[in-house]
């Protein structure tokens, strides 16, 4: 965003100043910790669920990275999908033509390259449109996915057709139970969030999240809008169709076209509204939840896509920094609060600073308690500015 920084402090430590992030490594540590001691703990229905659940996450860092780095919107979530479900299972089930019995990962790469290059089909128009045009140029992909490529009983595997897909194998080692093939998805989830977090602290990642910010900017610093949406659309889709690689074995036989039809998108969208795009383990925490909630609430007849409806209305009225973001904040707040009073500075005397200025040209010189002069460069990054420091200069 292009507003206000609060606490220029910032990160303090109690050593030195620092404004720089935090470290993803413990956060993924104790959730994979969880991941691994809770499972072998459940029924295998409610691992099933989970598993469910870690490859929904991997679909919405995907939704992520077009809706909250060059802020556009697909309403193609669930078709994509779907056409990696569908594509990956017809490579890889038992063999009933010759084009059949693709070993797993040569099957699922061909999966995933088509909802990637769907994907960034669809947003070669992005160059001419934005905004709403783009919202219907993806729903017209969901609808075309849905009455062409899903309506072929030989690809699908569907009407009446008994065809399984088998659990694959790796290295010698079986993943046919529920809960190795979970331990498998989990794997795919944190390495896709690695991913994910590596890119967006490149200077690809950083020039997305201008181009959301100010595609001005972005133009003027030799940062193309179009190509790098044109990339964002790519690698979203190619990490939906990660997902729907690993859907493919997840039922053993290929799932319904319901669960990847238009209103299926809405309820894939409503996850990162709800988690925000500045966290991913809110966003793994809120796909799981929107996993394992219906089937909780099953005999009250809680219906998914009410869930994502009220998630949408509620995501909404949060704001863009949806929930994780909002908790990002709460929690930020108070380390600097606790971090300046521990080294005597008072925390209300931390002025807000406008970085925008009236030429927009993001530099600002602030002078803070302590006679200390601060030169801060500032860049966005998605929800927040991020503000690196140059060394500080130190006045008696």
């Amino acid at each position: 965003m292009l507003g206000k920084v609060s606490g220029l402090a910032g990160k303090l430590n109690l050593g030195k100043l620092n404004l720089g992030g935090g470290s993803l490594v413990p956060a993924i540590v104790a959730f994979v910790a969880l991941a691994v001691i809770v499972p072998p703990l459940l029924a295998d229905y409610w691992v099933f669920l989970v598993t469910a659940g870690l490859l929904t996450t991997i679909t919405a860092m995907g939704l992520a990275i077009i809706v909250g780095w060059v802020g556009e919107v697909t309403l193609a979530g669930a078709g994509l999908l779907g056409a990696s479900v569908y594509v990956t299972g017809y490579f890889y089930r038992v063999g009933e033509s010759r084009m059949n019995g693709w070993p797993f990962i040569p099957a699922a790469i061909v999966g995933i390259l088509f909802a990637a290059f769907l994907s960034g089909l669809v947003a070669l128009p992005t160059a001419r449109f934005s905004g709403i045009y783009v919202m219907v140029l993806t729903l017209g992909l969901q609808i075309t996915l849905e009455r062409t490529l899903f309506s072929f009983p030989w690809i699908i595997g569907g009407f009446g057709r008994n065809v399984i897909v088998n659990r694959p194998r790796f290295l010698g080692v079986s993943f046919d139970s529920d809960l190795r093939f979970f331990y498998l998805c989990l794997a795919a989830a944190v390495a896709a969030g690695l991913f994910v977090n590596a890119l967006r602290k490149s200077r690809h990642g950083r020039a997305m999240n201008l181009i959301r910010t100010d595609k001005r900017a972005a133009a003027a610093v030799g940062i193309s809008p179009w190509r790098y949406k044109i990339l964002a659309f790519a690698i979203g889709g190619g990490l939906i169709g990660v997902a729907g690689a690993f859907t493919a074995p997840l039922y053993r036989s290929p799932p319904a076209i319901v669960q990847f039809v238009a209103f299926q998108s809405l309820f894939l969208l409503a996850i990162p509204v709800v988690a925000g795009t500045r966290t991913l383990l809110g966003i793994a925490s809120v796909s799981i939840a929107f996993a394992l909630i219906p089937q909780a609430l099953e005999s009250h007849h809680l219906s998914p896509y009410l869930l994502g409806g009220i998630g949408l209305i509620a995501g909404t009225i949060v704001g863009p920094g949806g929930m994780g973001g909002n908790l990002l904040e709460i929690l930020q707040k108070k380390k600097e609060v606790a971090i300046l009073s521990a080294i005597g500075m008072d925390p209300a005397g931390i002025p807000e600073v406008d970085l925008t200025g009236p030429a927009g040209n993001g530099h600002a010189e602030v002078k803070v308690p302590r006679d200390i002069d601060l030169a801060e460069e500032a860049a966005t990054d998605g929800e927040e500015i991020v503000l690196r420091r140059r060394p500080p200069r130190l006045r008696a």
